[in-house]
């Protein structure tokens, strides 16, 4: 199951960024998205963002990519 880093709007938490790789972090194209096929790995460079970026830290979640829904059509968030 692949994972993806996002940044979620404070107001209404719409995603507004996903993760794409060092040189790049955010985008708002969610095709850009930086994949993760273990939750480890996506834990550890969301420890990394929270760190850069301690004021966003809350909004910086690790979910299932996109594509990857629950019965319900949500998008599953970890923390």
């Amino acid at each position: 199951m692949p994972y993806c880093i996002t940044l979620r709007s404070r107001t209404d938490a719409r995603v507004t960024g996903w993760y794409t790789g060092r040189n790049t972090p955010w985008s708002t194209d969610h095709t850009r998205q930086k994949r993760f096929d273990n939750k480890h790995d996506a834990s550890a460079v969301c420890h990394e963002l929270r760190s850069v970026c301690p004021r966003n830290a809350e909004v910086i979640n690790i979910e299932i990519a996109r594509d990857d829904r629950d019965r319900s059509g949500e998008s599953l968030r970890f923390r």
